[in-house]
């Protein structure tokens, strides 16, 4: 118990050294601009730096990730709250670029519209990466995701077996199957679903499977259960589809619009120093 407190004693004192770290970084910025500007110093090459120097850095979490074997560079939780705490920064460092202002022209139009679907993809992500596992936690079976279509593959081959074998002695559960069941076995879940996942379905053809028992044998009831078994089965794979699916799907936008923003960045900086007069 002691051991629980600790640690998250630890990790609230961590986030809070982070948030206080973000802060003071701020307002260093914030004053350095102040006082650059009183030198009658353009500002917008510091604050441009800066923002290109963040956008290496949040970079620097996947390559993190893709290589786990090199050590002492902190763990892959320390360097998310990094990329986090670094990201948020960005809001108030764009700004300061941009001196608050709407900006104007077409290339300056486009980085700010990159900018501001990676910015608000990764906070619409860390929303996610909050909320999503705890739901997919409530489903006892762990699934790897590359895995799915091979066992949904195998649960109506399994389903297909069970009604077979039922109907050698009636034809109730097949005329069911075939009406109700093999749709759900055989085919993908909708759009809707995927979007907003939901056990009605689940609970609908339970219920209708139950409701089958008055007409049923001894030896179909065991089968009916079976299939009723192999449909919360089915329906727990589609749930992982689609929260695990929508997670790759953000993960994937996310990571690449933020190479796609790096790139135009650095191509805008250019151009800045170019017009200015900084580069020969």
């Amino acid at each position: 118990m002691n051991h629980v407190k600790s640690k998250t004693f630890t990790f609230s004192g961590r986030r809070k050294k982070f948030a206080f770290a973000t802060c003071i970084s701020i307002l260093a910025m914030a004053a350095i601009g102040g006082w650059l500007q009183n030198q009658l110093l353009s500002s917008s090459f510091f604050t441009g730096y800066v923002f290109i120097g963040c956008l290496f850095f949040l970079t620097a979490l996947n390559m993190r990730k893709r290589l786990p074997f090199i050590p002492n560079i902190g763990s892959a939780r320390f360097w998310m709250q990094l990329h986090i705490y670094v990201g948020l920064a960005t809001f108030v460092l764009f700004g300061m670029h941009v001196k608050w202002r709407v900006p104007d022209g077409g290339l300056e139009i486009f980085l700010s519209g990159l900018y501001f679907f990676v910015a608000f993809s990764g906070v619409y992500g860390l929303y996610m990466t909050r909320i999503l596992p705890k739901r997919l936690s409530a489903i006892k079976e762990e699934v790897i995701f590359e895995r799915i279509p091979a066992m949904r593959q195998k649960l109506a081959q399994q389903a297909r077996a069970v009604v077979m074998e039922a109907c050698e002695s009636s034809e109730v559960l097949a005329k069911f199957y075939a009406n109700r069941l093999i749709y759900f076995f055989e085919t993908p879940r909708s759009f809707a679903y995927n979007l907003s996942p939901s056990g009605g379905r689940k609970r609908q053809l339970v219920g209708e499977l139950e409701a089958l028992d008055r007409f049923l044998g001894e030896d179909q009831r065991h089968a009916s259960r079976r299939l009723a078994v192999l449909v919360r089965q089915k329906d727990d794979l589609d749930f992982h589809r689609a929260i695990q699916g929508r997670l790759k799907i953000w993960l994937f936008a996310h990571i690449g619009v933020t190479y796609s923003l790096l790139i135009v960045a650095v191509v805008h900086g250019v151009l800045a120093h170019a017009f200015s007069g900084a580069m020969p």
